[in-house]
């Protein structure tokens, strides 16, 4: 099993270590940005949204329902957080 380093703060990234965005889609460079952003981390941790209903659908399709209205998640374009 190969043993996992960690960085040191203090060391500045290189433009290398983001080639990686290159490859992605605009919705994973959206989420990206959401993830790292501590604004949208503290909406997301005071919401606390629980699971959504699934509904299946007549074409056997699932549709997950949210059981609530998320405003701090609508601040941010979204219907729920993830």
């Amino acid at each position: 099993m190969a043993a996992l380093t960690r960085t040191p703060a203090s060391v500045t990234p290189t433009i290398g270590d983001y080639d990686y965005i290159r490859f992605l889609t605009r919705s994973r460079v959206a989420w990206e940005y959401l993830r790292r952003n501590p604004d949208y981390r503290a909406d997301w941790q005071t919401a606390k949204p629980g699971r959504p209903q699934p509904i299946t659908m007549i074409d056997e399709s699932v549709v997950l329902r949210a059981r609530r209205r998320y405003v701090r998640a609508e601040a941010w374009g979204l219907c729920t957080f993830r």
